[in-house]
């Protein structure tokens, strides 16, 4: 039986996944520089050692509540679509390891939630864990516009 780890991270009451491989490192939160015409959800700009990387708050993607961001949240720096990239979140829950045959499809979820994003549900403890894809989160335009600024 194949397993997959994953990053466990928290936005509001919910838990998302990204493998493993796809995380290079965790910050603590710190100043974003904004860019002006940018879509709401990307929050624009940090200097991490020379390197200069966007950030996003998924929740907007995922239709969440937005917050104000305080020096408890945290910014996942990870590979998306060959890019180096952040995204906020609340904080990091774990690493677990999930069965592959354990990941649930996502033919039945609510409406509202996009299936396209998701590789599938695993499970921590008690909760559902949704799993991300995370080189289907962003669209081509959007990375298109990130590298163009």
């Amino acid at each position: 039986m194949a397993s997959v780890q994953y990053v466990i991270f928290r936005l509001q009451e919910l838990l998302f996944g990204v493998e493993v491989l796809k995380v290079r490192e965790v910050l603590s939160y710190r100043k974003i520089t904004p860019i002006p015409s940018l879509q709401s959800f990307i929050k624009g700009l940090i200097n991490l050692r020379g390197t200069i990387i966007p950030v996003f708050d998924p929740r907007e993607r995922f239709r969440l509540p937005t917050v104000s961001y305080t020096p408890f949240h945290i910014i996942v720096v990870m590979e998306i679509q060959g890019r180096m990239m952040g995204i906020i979140a609340d904080e990091i829950m774990d690493v677990l390891e999930i069965d592959t045959d354990n990941i649930q499809d996502t033919t039945n979820l609510p409406p509202g939630l996009q299936p396209n994003y998701l590789k599938g549900i695993g499970h921590h403890n008690q909760d559902m864990v949704l799993l991300l894809d995370m080189d289907r989160l962003l669209s081509q335009e959007e990375l298109e516009a990130l590298d163009a600024s």
